[in-house]
């Protein structure tokens, strides 16, 4: 009998043997085929029998509940230990890392698949959804505006904002960094796991349902190779069409090697030169600065100095980004509408629904830099 680890727990273990390189190779199930009821772990009973003979904790696996994958609802039970969710759905082969005899691993792509496809209560959407409008209307009040409060659907922000965190997820996974514990540290300079292809691919190939339809809009948002959760954030916040509240610019590629080699000695001491975000054919590059966040040591910051300079030399409009400047969203939106400028575009104005789903977005993003 098997546990398949799931959702929070798979983002635990996924996290924390990766960034020791210590991930599974072995893969499974090697077609798609569905969980088999009598073979998984599927009541507290079996849950504490599993953890006399495996130590979750050695896999990264430390917050309670653990959460599980069973095939169906008749399956679940509830208890503090464990948590159960039902996934009916066939499994797309090679989803999952096998750990052992005994627990299976959700991988990247899989993983972000069942966040993706997670639900809401509608009582609650709608209670905070009115409590939200209703707190609106009181400091207009309060301000002396006549303004109305916004009303935009909270189903379809739900929408939107879980695909929204599954490309968050994406970016992580696919990139070189991986978020830590409450209260631990980011772990910086970590191999990718998975690409946003990789996730696309394996969308497409899996059953169709509503978690495999919003991972694979999650993988046409999100980015290969972000280097920091604030690289992510602003990734993001540019790229996305401005109904999802961001700024609808082109997309950057991150942290993409560019060859520097026929200019070593002259204008460059090296032979490549990475900027965190870059636009090719426009020629524009952006860095984001950062002396408490980003960089690890004052040599990061010199380097970072160094590429700027590289390029700036080459012809192209390199522009920096500081924490003090994305700390508030008039500072963001003032970025985007320099790098507009430099692009060649100009930037849709959002309308009032859009410009609250901006401030929600800005919200969703940015909270976890803010506190580092």
């Amino acid at each position: 009998m098997y546990a398949l680890l799931s959702h929070d727990s798979a983002c635990e273990a996924l996290r924390f043997l990766s960034a020791r390189s210590t991930l599974p190779t072995e893969c499974w199930p090697p077609v798609s085929q569905k969980l088999s009821g009598d073979q998984c772990v599927s009541t507290q009973r079996e849950y504490r029998q599993l953890c006399e003979k495996v130590d979750l904790t050695s896999l990264g696996v430390r917050s309670a509940p653990t959460h599980l994958l069973v095939p169906s609802q008749q399956m679940r039970s509830s208890g503090r230990r464990a948590h159960f969710h039902v996934w009916s759905a066939e499994l797309p082969a090679n989803s999952c890392f096998v750990v052992g005899d005994d627990v299976l691993l959700s991988g990247p792509e899989f993983t972000i698949m069942q966040f993706a496809g997670a639900t809401a209560r509608l009582d609650g959407l709608l209670d905070a959804h009115a409590a939200a409008v209703a707190a609106e209307a009181r400091m207009l009040a309060d301000l002396g505006l006549e303004d109305h409060a916004m009303a935009d659907s909270p189903l379809v922000w739900e929408h939107e904002r879980r695909i929204v965190a599954a490309a968050v997820l994406a970016c992580e996974f696919a990139g070189s960094y991986r978020l830590g514990m409450p209260g631990e540290s980011t772990r910086y300079r970590i191999s990718p796991i998975m690409s946003c292809g990789g996730l696309e691919l394996m969308t497409a190939r899996a059953e169709r349902t509503t978690a495999a339809s919003r991972a694979s809009k999650a993988a046409r948002l999100a980015f290969d190779g972000s280097a920091s959760p604030m690289e992510t954030a602003l990734a993001l916040l540019f790229a996305l069409p401005v109904e999802y509240g961001g700024f609808g610019l082109p997309r950057p590629v991150l942290n993409k090697p560019v060859d520097v080699s026929g200019y070593r000695g002259a204008l460059s001491d090296r032979d490549q030169v990475s900027p965190d975000f870059l636009w090719p054919e426009m020629r524009v590059a952006l860095e984001y600065d950062s002396g408490g966040f980003h960089f690890r040591d004052e040599k990061d910051a010199g380097t970072d100095a160094v590429r700027a300079n590289i390029l700036t030399a080459l012809g192209y409009r390199v522009f920096r980004a500081a924490p003090q400047m994305v700390r508030s969203l008039a500072g963001v939106e003032l970025l985007a509408r320099q790098l507009a400028c430099a692009l060649g575009i100009s930037l849709d104005a959002p309308d009032e629904i859009c410009a609250l789903r901006r401030r929600r977005l800005y919200a969703e993003l940015m909270p976890r830099q803010r506190e580092r």
